[in-house]
């Protein structure tokens, strides 16, 4: 065979290979054989072990199989997620005691996120290896991974995990660092690998505000096989089924993931010079997914405070996504930027925002951006004190309206007030400030 290849034109060899591929997909032969022993072909990829039945727990956090663009609580309604954005080296703040573990902050930090309304933290298992952290930023036993887990280590951290699952806040658990790697096995998932990540998904996945994320910037240290391998040991050991998520550097394109059925959620990384870029940015995130999993822009860039923080978060809930806000590392934030997320966070989840879309084209009068069920509910926005609201499109009969105020909290109801078919705006209440966010739903019939 060899010899033979050595006289083939460059175009017969190419159909030598398109031969053994079609020979492999249809159940081998003697040239895919060759093709595979020469490491001109690789074989494809055994399939996925079967999962554990899935049992989540009440109040879990949860993907909903039937609507995967947006998570639940199981057993609930819609979660919305919005929240600190940092800081990932949670787990390692404060000086290091000889037995691993921290004399850190974590516990001030939860106090002063609970009660905000604010609903996550991003924190990262392992920063050294490569990444942002120095030596000692992993769980191991003096920081050797050959050592196995440190339980020391594991029972603080199981401390801090308690008390942010009681106040509702979703642990975002990053596996790895971006530039982390431990184990150089390219695609494959070693027996090391494995044995540590079902270790932590086993130690922590009675909690039930816990999101899974295999690694920031992904690309930057693993494949796409090797993250849905990751993905599959996670899944492997819980049988809640939390979450999976993935991180990635700047970008949109997920297709490598798209149709991938252990991952859940697509964590964005995006520039954008202003929030209707954001929105835009989001709006088109949220077409390309078409249903198949969720989106948390989970690191906007430029940075920001205050109310350009709470303008820009609305712009990225109203085009479909969770905002997870890079830099509130919460030491340094003010609180009324962590009660801004938080009455983003009430105010979604008092909707029913997980059935409606994105539909800017409805806009009218003063109406920023526009999410809606059309006929049957809408959420609408106006970001610069504006006049009206309006929508197009409106189906006739009587709506409850909510006005809400993004900056204050302020909230008034309309019950059952007729709209006529077609164009039409209202005025918001004198209660409402500069910024407004109005849902209307239809009354029962």
């Amino acid at each position: 065979m060899e010899t033979l290849m050595s006289w083939m034109s460059p175009l017969s060899r190419r159909a030598l290979l398109w031969g053994a591929r079609f020979a492999l997909a249809a159940g081998g032969g003697a040239v895919a054989w060759w093709a595979m022993r020469r490491g001109l072909l690789t074989p494809p990829p055994a399939p996925d072990p079967p999962f554990p039945e899935a049992d989540p727990m009440p109040g879990q956090v949860i993907v909903d199989a039937a609507n995967p663009r947006w998570l639940h609580y199981a057993g609930g309604g819609p979660l919305f997620l919005c929240g600190p954005g940092d800081p990932e080296g949670f787990l390692y703040r404060g000086h290091r005691r000889p037995d691993g573990t921290r004399d850190g902050d974590q516990a001030d930090l939860i106090a002063k996120l609970a009660g905000t309304g604010a609903n996550a933290i991003y924190l990262m298992a392992v920063r050294s290896h490569g990444g942002d952290g120095d030596a000692t930023h992993n769980p191991f036993i003096d920081n050797d991974p050959a050592r196995g887990l440190n339980e020391a280590v594991l029972r603080q951290w199981q401390g801090w995990f308690e008390t942010m699952d009681r106040h509702g806040i979703v642990i975002f658990f990053v596996f790895y660092d971006d530039g982390a790697r431990i184990w150089d096995t390219g695609d494959r998932v070693g027996a090391a690998e494995a044995a540590f990540i079902r270790a932590l998904v086993r130690r922590f996945k009675r909690h039930r505000h816990l999101i899974w994320v295999i690694a920031e910037e992904y690309q930057e240290r693993y494949t796409p096989r090797r993250v849905h391998d990751i993905a599959v040991q996670i899944r492997l050991a819980d049988e809640f089924a939390h979450p999976i998520a993935v991180h990635k550097l700047a970008g949109l394109d997920f297709s490598e993931f798209a149709a991938d059925p252990v991952i859940d959620q697509f964590a964005i990384q995006y520039d954008a010079p202003d929030d209707a870029a954001f929105h835009r940015t989001v709006v088109a995130a949220w077409q390309a997914a078409a249903g198949r999993y969720n989106l948390n822009l989970a690191e906007s860039h430029p940075r920001t405070h205050g109310a350009a923080t709470r303008r820009r978060n609305w712009a990225i809930a109203m085009g479909g996504a969770y905002t997870m806000v890079l830099g509130m590392d919460i030491a340094g934030t003010a609180v009324a930027d962590l009660e801004d997320c938080g009455r983003l966070r009430r105010f979604m989840e008092a909707t029913d925002f997980d059935r409606m879309a994105p539909r800017d084209d409805l806009a009218a009068a003063g109406t920023t951006y526009v999410l809606a069920r059309p006929g049957e509910s809408y959420i609408v926005y106006g970001a610069d004190g504006p006049a009206a609201l309006g929508l197009r499109e409106m189906v006739a009969g009587r709506y409850d309206f909510t006005w809400f105020d993004p900056a204050s909290g302020a909230t008034v109801r309309w019950q059952r007030r007729p709209v006529t078919s077609g164009e039409a705006a209202w005025r918001p209440p004198p209660e409402i400030g500069a910024e407004v966010a109005l849902h209307l739903r239809r009354s029962g019939r």
